[in-house]
């Protein structure tokens, strides 16, 4: 470990995580050196190092309203004793793939989803029968996306399997997420590339803050756009990670350079041990805004959502907003939901020379 991490600190999380169920760590040897040089500048707690390491307020801060499941995808499983697929809207449907990952990420959402039932590729081809027959009664699916876990580690054997049985029902749209490219970037190999390009699968990474980009993962997203892949990004928006407008003005600004479009930022996800990632609703408000206004189209032109369970939450979704209760009543097709705002005293702004040390130091 390098010089500056706090032991006793790793130690903790790991006695909670095996108490609680939750994801342990799990660190990326390429990953590791980028918060090896950031521990090394700042100390820990930086954003990078917030990604993969807890922080004490991540075992110490608690905020309202937190849930093991927030989105509730436990209501979304529309074939019974089945919970690798997932169906919240007409069109698309999620399908778990894996529960492994490059790297664990700290803010996972779906830390105790996952850790409770261990890996399930063993498991992909008996959901894949029940999906395909699932999909053959439901023609309105048009989109059929590979979740996790990261489904860029899924076999390619199983992957091919994957999408021929799923093209063979004339559904047209095909879509895997994966991280893997700022967490290790050789897991997307060649023939992981040239699979989903024959298959015409857009690829959509979750790139969280613009350090996690260097010129191996620069050019990465170079040949796979040389394969005439489409690549996306969407990310949750995070305390201490990236939370500031000008920290995602240089992010979209190097992935619009590297031909990846930002489709969405998320609001963070009201879970356990979440309190150290969320920010209150008025903040985050302000940084779009604050983006918007400063930034061209190009740069600004994305979703600010927040994941709920009746859909995806937007700003004009909003009916009421109670500051005194910290309650903000959204609406979504007529279904009516109190989202628990993050109390303004319990986040503590997140300074420049921090999320952004390399040009503040």
């Amino acid at each position: 470990m390098c010089k500056g991490y706090d032991e006793n600190l790793l130690t903790k999380f790991k006695e909670v995580a095996e108490r609680e169920h939750l994801l342990p760590m799990k660190v990326s040897d390429f990953y590791k050196k980028k918060v090896d040089e950031e521990v090394a500048a700042i100390g820990i707690g930086g954003p990078l190092y917030k990604c993969v390491y807890p922080t004490e307020e991540k075992l110490t801060l608690f905020g309202p309203g937190e849930v093991e499941d927030f989105v509730q995808e436990y209501n979304h499983y529309p074939v019974p004793g089945n919970t690798d697929i997932v169906r919240q809207y007409p069109n698309r449907l999620l399908f778990m793939t894996t529960e492994t990952c490059v790297c664990n990420c700290a803010y996972c959402f779906r830390t105790i989803k996952l850790a409770e039932s261990g890996d399930i590729t063993q498991r992909i081809r008996n959901s894949l029968d029940l999906l395909i027959e699932y999909l053959k009664g439901q023609p309105e699916i048009e989109e059929v996306i590979l979740s996790g876990g990261d489904a860029s580690l899924v076999p390619v054997s199983v992957l091919r399997e994957i999408f021929t049985r799923v093209r063979e029902l004339g559904i047209p749209h095909l879509r895997l997420h994966t991280r893997a490219i700022v967490y290790n970037p050789e897991v997307i190999t060649d023939e992981v590339i040239a699979l989903l390009a024959e298959f015409d699968v857009r690829l959509v990474f979750h790139i969280m803050h613009p350090y996690e980009i260097c010129d191996v993962v620069r050019n990465k997203a170079e040949q796979i756009r040389k394969a005439n892949i489409r690549m996306y990004n969407q990310h949750p928006l995070l305390a201490g990670i990236n939370d500031d407008p000008e920290v995602l003005k240089i992010l979209y600004t190097e992935l619009d350079n590297m031909r990846i479009r930002q489709m969405s930022a998320f609001t963070p996800d009201i879970i356990a041990y979440s309190a150290s990632f969320r920010i209150p609703y008025q903040r985050i408000c302000e940084i779009f805004d604050h983006l918007n206004y400063h930034s061209s189209g190009w740069v600004n032109a994305i979703r600010l959502v927040g994941a709920i369970p009746p859909g995806k939450a937007r700003r004009y979704n909003i009916t009421k907003w109670d500051e005194e209760k910290g309650i903000i009543t959204f609406e979504i097709n007529g279904v009516p939901f109190e989202y628990v705002d993050f109390p303004e005293e319990l986040y503590k702004k997140s300074e420049k020379t921090t999320l952004l040390w390399r040009t503040y130091k």
